[in-house]
């Protein structure tokens, strides 16, 4: 063939022919092709799969740049740890418990056998990898001793437990390739195999007498089976020291707290009963709560007894010390969280398991907050979240709901001084502080972290607190909560008993509405459209069942007081004692309406819980019953329904108070009160003006009718001094006065009316009469006027006292009059 100058031209067909033109065969023409033509596409293919794998490999290198990033490249101790902390057993000895680790192997090696060595301590404590620290000093070829590992809880399902524990030993040691070894391996088998068979032949009924006849022969088959296994044993025991060229044999048995109550003391009494040798030593490591409760599961027996027949020199795992734990915590911290190691010495127990799972959370954590930019970002405030979360259930619930609750605590801490703090719990309180002496601020809301850490890996249970579940209720002592079936006081008894409730019961009301005359109410009846004018006795006159509306201020708990006190003065306490009682004084925790109201009685009137409970059981009460918005609405339904239940089998009557009745309930008047007759309420202020010397001052009715303010103007007459003698605008007035004189209690005046007027808008703002000094809206009020922590709760106080506030619970308030809202709001 001779190339061309077409040779670049497509394939042609040639047809040869023979000379006689009888035979002819197609021949493809092509022109010589080279490499690259001929093999282009597989080319093409490798170069795109080339690209591809190089694109993938530089995104992922990406990937781990920008995590890097995070982690100094100084950090190579982090680095070379990974991601997170491994639970694995170490071998360096991070705990300083080298002279704990050095005595031990020293009794492994020369005590005389035959010893148990038990290992006591928690589960994480660190006994697993001690245990491999003191085996590691024995394998030193001077030692004399031939270690083996035998881990119980893989072989806790094998039927019985000196097999595999002679297997571990063989295998252990690499004799398992061994003739003569193995060869004494199936000897003890076999007699171990023969002694379990003998032991378990069960006797045939109809073949008794037979069986009782052959029972020496039996018993002393058996005894020569057990005589014959010791020897083989000991035959066993010398070929594997000898094979090993040591003198003893040093067995280490660990996680045998973790297997099943049989097997474990099948194990133990194998121990005592096999391996008692003069060449053998054990060594246990159990964690003692877990196997005390297993073996008592199964002697019902002291657990002391046992043990100590089994092991004979008990360790107990030594506790970390301050400085010890301080160093383990930092060996274990990157360069990102290493600023979080005063708060984790702090905040966690020291338990070595424990404290690589946080950390691992606290790594992982901190890169997500940091991949997601948050900002502010502080990583101390990120452990402090994680610590409360994983020690304080019940308080991390209070803080997911309200999480301005650290900054709270830090603000008490910093305003405190030397008055006692509130009764914030142990742990919160020392993280917050530890924040505090670090420098480190804590913000307003952790919101953002609780969003973080609500994503975070679950802790297991044992490690760390059940967030969910709540603490077990003490048991009540007997004097508290065992109150007598059947209690039975005599007819004089009782009437006595009665007696001395009434009396204190007088005394008790005579607190709240004082001890003159009530103003005269004003009460909208259910059939009426208009508030009017009614006595205390029509008001009793309704029944037996009346509930009492009205807003905050109007006089609610005055008027119940009164109807008590009027009830109990016209000489119908010999049948019954109107009690006045607040429905927070009900107990929660106590499921019985007759119980729960028998320990109200002797907490509020301190009587006998003998006496209370006689008087309860006869039905000799009207229980009146204060303040129903005190309690939280998912408790309220129950505790009416259980009062009326009570009620309608001791045929005994209630009054309840309630703010704002969503509805009237059942069986119940409702009865609404508006306040006092104005001209009552003048009359009251002009008394008490004269008795200083003053003239008083014009008030419309709508401040004369107020309970709350006439209360307040009444109770502390100061301002009386310091009224000038023209004619004022009084309520403006008198709120700059109040003002000034709560100030007076160690505030500025300016930061006073800027913080009241922040409450009087958020009240406007959220229509909720009673605000809560608890609430953080109401705490962030007062936290941009400048005044937090221990300050709030002094400020509230002097407000009360000076007639701007009125104290309806612990930690409920409101303004005296809806009017110094407006005012102080528009100030």
């Amino acid at each position: 063939m001779v190339r061309g100058r077409w040779a670049w031209a497509l394939p042609m067909l040639l047809v040869l022919i023979s000379q006689a033109g009888v035979d002819r065969r197609p021949v493809v023409v092509v022109h010589a092709s080279s490499l690259l033509e001929r093999y282009w596409p597989g080319l093409l293919v490798a170069v795109m799969a080339i690209h591809l794998v190089s694109l993938l490999l530089l995104r992922r290198r990406r990937k781990k740049s920008t995590i890097g990033d995070m982690t100094p490249q100084g950090d190579r101790a982090s680095e070379s740890r990974g991601f997170t902390l491994s639970d694995e057993p170490v071998m360096e000895d991070a705990l300083k418990r080298y002279e704990y680790v050095d005595c031990l192997a020293e009794l492994a090696r020369s005590a005389t056998p035959p010893m148990v060595i038990g290992v006591f301590g928690e589960w994480g404590s660190g006994k697993t990898s001690m245990l491999h620290q003191v085996r590691a000093r024995l394998d030193d070829d001077s030692s004399g001793c031939a270690t083996v590992w035998f881990d119980s809880w893989l072989h806790q399902y094998d039927e019985n437990p000196v097999l595999p524990l002679l297997h571990a030993i063989v295998t252990d040691l690499g004799l398992d390739g061994r003739e003569n070894v193995t060869g004494a391996l199936r000897t003890v088998s076999e007699a171990l195999g023969s002694l379990i068979l003998s032991s378990t032949i069960n006797v045939n009924p109809p073949f008794v007498q037979r069986a009782l006849k052959a029972y020496g022969e039996e018993k002393f088959r058996l005894r020569s089976e057990r005589s014959r296994l010791d020897q083989h044993l000991s035959r066993l025991i010398a070929t594997v020291l000898r094979e090993r060229k040591k003198s003893r044999l040093v067995v280490f048995i660990d996680d045998l707290d973790r297997c099943h109550v049989d097997k474990i003391t099948a194990l133990l009494e194998a121990l005592k009963l096999y391996f008692s040798r003069d060449n053998c030593v054990f060594v246990l490591g159990v964690a003692k709560a877990p196997l005390a409760a297993a073996l008592k599961e199964k002697y019902q027996d002291p657990v002391g007894e046992y043990l100590d027949k089994i092991v004979q020199f008990p360790f107990e795992m030594p506790r970390l010390s301050a400085s010890a734990f301080a160093a383990y915590v930092e060996g274990l911290l990157n360069h990102d969280i290493h600023a979080t190691k005063s708060l984790l010495v702090c905040g966690l127990r020291a338990n070595p398991r424990a404290i690589k799972r946080f950390v691992n959370v606290l790594i992982l954590q901190d890169r997500v907050a940091r991949a997601r930019e948050l900002d502010p970002y502080e990583v101390r405030v990120l452990a402090a979240v994680l610590l409360i979360r994983d020690g304080d259930a019940d308080f991390y619930v209070r803080l997911m709901n309200d999480p301005t609750l650290l900054k709270r605590i830090a603000e008490d801490l910093e305003t405190a001084g030397e008055d006692p703090l509130p009764a914030w719990p142990a742990l919160p309180l020392r993280i917050v502080a530890e924040l505090a002496e670090s420098g480190t601020s804590v913000p307003d809301s952790v919101s953002a972290y609780i969003d973080l850490v609500r994503e975070s890996p679950v802790p297991q249970s044992g490690d760390l607190v059940d967030t969910v579940a709540p603490p077990p209720r003490e048991q009540p002592s007997a004097s508290e909560d065992a109150v007598p079936e059947a209690s039975r006081l005599s007819r004089d008894a009782l009437e006595d008993a009665l007696a001395t409730l009434a009396e204190r019961v007088r005394r008790r009301v005579g607190q709240v509405v004082g001890e003159g005359e009530l103003l005269t109410p004003l009460v909208r009846f259910p059939e009426e459209s208009e508030a009017r004018p009614a006595s205390i006795d029509e008001i009793l006159a309704q029944g037996t069942r009346l509930l009492i509306g009205g807003r905050p201020g109007t006089g609610k708990s005055v008027l119940a007081a009164g109807l008590a006190r009027r009830h109990n003065e016209v000489g119908k306490h010999a049948a019954a004692v109107a009690v006045f009682l607040p429905f927070r004084a009900l107990r929660a925790d106590i499921a019985e309406f007759d119980r729960m109201l028998t320990h109200a009685l002797v907490e509020e009137y301190q009587i006998s819980i003998a006496d209370a409970y006689a008087i309860v059981q006869r039905g000799s009460l009207v229980l009146v019953l204060d303040g129903l918005d005190e309690i939280g609405d998912a408790r309220r339904a129950a505790v009416v329904t259980r009062a009326v239940r009570w009620a309608d089998l001791a045929g005994a009557g209630i009054i309840m108070t309630d703010r704002d009745p969503a509805a009237t309930r059942p069986g119940f008047r409702l009865l609404t009160v508006e306040g006092v007759v104005p001209v009552e309420g003048r009359r009251l202020l002009r008394r008490v003006l004269g008795e200083h010397g003053a003239d008083p001052p014009h008030l419309p009715d709508d401040l004369l009718g107020s309970p709350s303010l006439l209360a307040a103007l009444t109770r502390d007459p100061a301002w009386i001094g310091e009224l000038p003698r023209r004619p004022v605008d009084f309520l403006p007035w008198f709120a700059g006065w109040a003002t000034r004189r709560t100030a007076e209690a160690g505030f500025g005046v300016e930061a006073v009316a800027t913080a009241l007027a922040g409450i009087a808008r958020l009240v406007a703002e959220t229509g909720q009469e009673v605000f809560s000094s608890d609430d953080p809206d109401v705490r962030t009020v007062f936290r941009r006027s400048g005044i937090k922590g221990m300050e709030v709760p002094s400020l509230l106080q002097a407000a009360v006292v000076a007639g701007l506030f009125r104290q309806v619970g612990p930690e409920a308030y409101h303004f005296v009059h809806p009017r110094l809202v407006d005012l102080l709001a528009d100030g």
